[in-house]
């Protein structure tokens, strides 16, 4: 009984209090050797640690790169040393990686596979775990068109059906790209049904995907053009989208990622508050469904650099209530992790100057 008591007595010292705004922050080192990390993905695992990967490779498409993943634990608050996940031997080159749990328990791993050239060489895989991430299943292949990739993981869209954000990169510089969705239907761990709903701008790509409170699914973008963060609004579940508009916010061609936090009644986005650098790397809450968005926090800057850059991010909900965000740190030397509560949301929105509850 002693030692249950000195147990629960730890857990709850290492546990922010509920009430108390709370942030933490950590380095996830790339494996030896294997420098420049990017295109990362989290996912919870069963035991409340958190489950992440990416890609590294000298440069990007090149041969050497390989799909890496790491565990952090609540408990200790430190990483794992990365492992292999997809080797070097799989493709040509290997590309952003995307994570999602299934109904039945199982962790989807989404990836770019380059067969050949560059990223319009590359199609759209998959490898699935049974066991919190320990084993993977032999890769499969959902889109053999070239020039496809997923960026965003995928959504719940119903019983044994998820959404999955992909787009398209085959001649960027010709205006063949754009985004689109998967909805792919699944059963023990295989894909058994697929539909796909593209959206109607080239310039608007890697889309992030949020379950909106009214049904809706909001749909946010990079903007190839460089000019704003995109959005697109489905009301049938990723069956169709309706037209990309701008978002108030700049986009410097660079990646974004979005969850809806229910405690504030908003979409929160992290994002490069910059029309031309991918620093810094902001938060933004929208309460009218993605329509606007304000300026809440900067997680990541280095005013003065030039070539300061932290990009990729990606966001996670745990149960606990966290919220992390991982993103590619300095240059791409490694990955940035940071956790806060919804308190600590709370303290940025009267900073910001707007109501900490929805009006």
């Amino acid at each position: 009984m002693k030692a249950l008591l000195l147990a629960v007595a730890v857990l709850l010292a290492a546990t922010p209090a509920l009430a108390d705004p709370f942030i933490a922050e950590d380095l996830v080192f790339p494996a030896q050797g294997f420098g420049r990390p990017h295109g990362a993905s989290m996912v919870e695992l069963t035991d409340g640690s958190i489950f992440a990967t990416w890609f590294s490779s000298k440069v990007e498409t090149s041969g050497d790169a390989r799909i890496f993943g790491a565990q952090w634990s609540p408990a200790t608050g430190a990483w794992s040393l990365p492992r292999t996940i997809v080797d070097d031997r799989y493709s040509k080159s290997l590309g952003n990686t995307a994570l999602f749990r299934d109904d039945d328990g199982r962790i989807w791993l989404w990836f770019a596979a380059v067969f050949a050239g560059g990223w319009s060489g590359a199609m759209v895989d998959y490898t699935v775990s049974a066991d919190d991430g320990q084993t993977w299943s032999p890769g499969k292949r959902l889109v053999w068109w070239p020039g496809n990739l997923p960026r965003n993981p995928p959504i719940d869209a119903g019983d044994h059906t998820m959404l999955v954000p992909l787009f398209i990169d085959f001649w960027y510089e010709a205006d063949l790209s754009g985004s689109y969705t998967a909805r792919i239907d699944y059963r023990n761990g295989q894909v058994v049904g697929r539909t796909y709903a593209s959206m109607d701008d080239p310039d608007a790509i890697q889309p992030t995907l949020v379950p909106l409170p009214d049904g809706r699914i909001l749909a946010l973008m990079r903007d190839k053009g460089e000019v704003a963060v995109k959005r697109s609004w489905s009301a049938d579940g990723g069956r169709s989208w309706g037209q990309v508009s701008k978002t108030n916010l700049p986009n410097p061609g660079s990646a974004i990622a979005a969850l809806y936090v229910e405690e504030i009644g908003a979409t929160l986005l992290v994002y490069n508050h910059s029309s031309n650098t991918r620093d810094p790397l902001s938060l933004a809450v929208s309460r009218d469904g993605g329509a606007t968005f304000t300026r809440i926090a900067d997680l990541a800057q280095k005013g003065g650099d030039p070539e300061a850059s932290f990009d990729y991010p990606a966001i996670l909900r745990t149960k606990d209530g966290l919220i992390h965000a991982i993103w590619t740190h300095d240059k791409r030397a490694t990955l940035k992790h940071v956790r806060f509560n919804v308190e600590w949301l709370r303290r940025q929105l009267r900073k910001a100057g707007l109501p900490v509850r929805p009006e």
